[in-house]
Parts: C-alpha cells; structure tokens; sequence
C-alpha cells in the first residue's frame, strides 16, 4: 500500500530530525502507533476524494 510505504519514509526522515538524529527508524516507530496514523491518513484522503467529488 502507498500509504505504508509513504509511513516508512516519514518514520525514516522524522529519525534524522527528531532531537538531531537522537533516534534511529526502529527506535522512533516503537513511540508511534502506525497503525493508528496510517488509518488517520486513509481517512483524510478519503474525506478529501468526497470532498472532490461533492
């Protein structure tokens, strides 16, 4: 899924700015609920499809 691949991206670029590179990809995704944010994002694509389509 997009969505998943774009989430590894992001986990990989917020690890290099988070506290200057304080953590690594793994240690950073273990704070996070992927889970939760790739669902979060599903869901404003999908409010803005409609919203498109309105």
């Amino acid at each position: 899924m997009v969505v998943e691949t774009a989430y590894k991206q992001a986990i990989n670029k917020a690890s290099l700015e988070v506290e200057e590179g304080r953590y690594e990809p793994r240690e950073l995704s273990r704070l996070v609920n992927q889970d939760e944010i790739i669902d979060r994002a599903m869901a404003l694509i999908l409010s803005k499809s409609e919203e498109e389509v309105d």
